[in-house]
């Protein structure tokens, strides 16, 4: 019989590429991962399932033979383990989520702690990708839901509208700007910005609220480039350049940065929860999209400052 801790370790192994980071992933040493790949190997036959490519393992013939059935066999035994728990009133279990770099760091967490009071036994397993990434991880069941910007236009995923999130024109305490009580979208032309990068969902988002209001991010003066919210909020405090940040990535007291009061409607990113339509799902999943999408995630969104 084949040991089910074993095909997690294989799993970590295929899904980081290397036998340290599987250990880190799985708080475990790296001797300790070794040893139950190899007890494994013999448990397969004795065959090697992975070789090494560079800094990378990749899987060996019998390596790529195993994959399927390790992914079935261990999200078997998983959902066998939530259905006795539930018998004795106790919903638990792993629930993986896939999520974009530098999005939703400084809101979900709050969102996981209504999640944990309700489900205790649950652990959620959080990875941060960009959203192609996070599409593959889906379609070979990695994710059992992902959280993304974009809204996907493709056949196969079902998606539910998690929340909207607004975006904040942000500048250093005693810029002029933030003395004026209605701020032309004009005159950004003339003011240093700090952006995302060409290509990220909240780049996209910020050009299109732009465009609506007749303004291209060519006209702009782009001064720095990241993906990272709290780089670009770095930037502003710095008093580097101007920015759009999320409400959420916004500090708590506003004593190095302050909201410039832009003409018009506010820019919106809005955060949606992906999830494959034709699914065989353990049951506390689809108890985690009911607690993600409940009144008390609602609730936590407004008090954070997005929509719901």
């Amino acid at each position: 019989m084949l040991n089910t801790v074993y095909l997690q370790t294989f799993l970590a192994v295929v899904e980081t590429g290397s036998f340290s980071a599987a250990a880190k992933r799985l708080h475990l040493s790296q001797p300790a991962v070794s040893q139950q790949i190899r007890a494994l190997e013999e448990q397969v036959g004795g065959v090697r399932l992975f070789r090494r490519s560079g800094q990378q393992m990749v899987l060996t013939l019998a390596g790529e033979q195993l994959l399927t059935s390790a992914r079935e066999m261990v999200a078997l035994a998983e959902r066998t383990v939530q259905a006795v728990s539930a018998l004795r009133g106790q919903v638990g279990g792993r629930v993986a989520i896939g999520c974009l770099a530098g999005g939703v760091e400084a809101f979900l967490p709050h969102l996981l702690t209504i999640v944990q009071r309700q489900y205790p036994a649950l652990t959620v397993d959080i990875e941060l990708q960009q959203a192609e990434r996070l599409f593959e991880g889906l379609a070979e069941r990695r994710f059992d839901l992902a959280i993304l910007s974009d809204a996907p236009r493709r056949r196969g995923f079902e998606t539910r509208l998690l929340a909207g999130e607004r975006l904040a024109l942000t500048a250093v305490i005693g810029h002029d700007l933030l003395q004026q009580e209605q701020v032309p979208v004009g005159v950004l032309r003339d003011c240093p910005l700090a952006l995302p990068r060409v290509g990220h969902p909240l780049r996209r988002s910020i050009e299109d609220g732009l465009r609506r209001r007749g303004l291209s991010v060519g006209e702009l003066r782009v001064v720095c480039e990241t993906d990272s919210p709290l780089l670009l909020r770095a930037a502003v405090e710095a008093g580097q350049a101007l920015s759009f940040l999320p409400v959420s990535v916004l500090p708590a007291r506003l004593d190095r940065l302050g909201v410039v009061a832009l003409a018009g409607q506010p820019l919106v990113q809005e955060w949606y929860l992906v999830r494959l339509r034709e699914r065989t799902t353990a049951r506390i999943v689809d108890l985690l999209v009911e607690c993600l999408l409940g009144e008390g995630a609602r609730s936590t969104l407004l008090r954070l400052g997005l929509s719901a």
